[in-house]
């Protein structure tokens, strides 16, 4: 790109050099873990355009999207904030240490804890003060433990939530270790099984990086599984 997208540019100076030094760091140790520029922008969009500040993410890595949805939450003075959860202690504990850094221990939980455990559930709304109105699902890209995650998490959700699943191509069918087709084939069960939610799939036909790109630029596809209803008053 010739322009520096949002996600960068909103950046406050302090919160870029952070990001920087984020960079520098993963690269050097391995723990390279960043989702792309479009999925990070379509979560922004989400976020900042409606004021969600009851977040959970599932699949934390080494902390990039908790950092820059903690940006957004304390750019937007939120009440609530992000639960995010991930079950390699490792990882965890980088992630929490440039939460920390960050300062935004008030907007970011960082919980080392199984995403298709029910306990989960009832931690992240009690972090949350209420139930998530968005989960984004970015975690172990298995099918069967996709699955799991999202008859767990989708009722769990708000009415008129939204579950944000990343890796539904046919591209990242190949990241399940167990080779029962990932999280694209966790997808198309769910959905098929639930024909009531409103859902959306993009990019779900790209087979590699190299090919030519659609309009939504991220290879790994996106998928926005809507729960209908309205929230209750007050």
């Amino acid at each position: 790109m010739d322009y520096v997208p949002s996600i960068y540019s909103d950046l406050a100076e302090e919160e870029w050099r952070v990001m920087q030094s984020w960079y520098g760091e993963t690269d050097s140790s391995g723990h390279i873990g960043e989702c792309a520029v479009p999925l990070m922008s379509l979560l922004q969009g989400l976020v900042m355009g409606n004021g969600i500040d009851r977040i959970v993410q599932l699949g934390t890595c080494s902390g990039y999207s908790a950092l820059l949805l903690g940006f957004m939450l304390r750019r937007m003075s939120a009440t609530n904030g992000l639960f995010s959860v991930d079950i390699g202690a490792e990882l965890c504990a980088i992630s929490r240490r440039w939460i920390a850094r960050a300062g935004l221990e008030s907007f970011v939980e960082i919980a080392q804890r199984d995403s298709t455990d029910r306990e989960t559930v009832s931690a992240a709304t009690d972090f949350l003060r209420g139930a998530p109105d968005l989960v984004i699902v970015d975690s172990s890209h298995e099918s069967g433990a996709t699955l799991s995650e999202l008859y767990l998490w989708y009722p769990a959700l708000a009415p008129g939530g939204i579950v944000v699943l990343h890796d539904v191509s046919h591209f990242a069918e190949g990241f399940d270790v167990t080779a029962e087709g990932g999280v694209r084939r966790a997808c198309e069960q769910w959905r098929r099984e639930n024909p009531s939610a409103e859902s959306i799939i993009l990019n779900g036909e790209a087979r590699s990086m190299e090919a030519a790109r659609a309009l939504y630029k991220d290879a790994c596809g996106v998928a926005l599984l809507h729960k209908p209803g309205l929230p209750a008053a007050g």
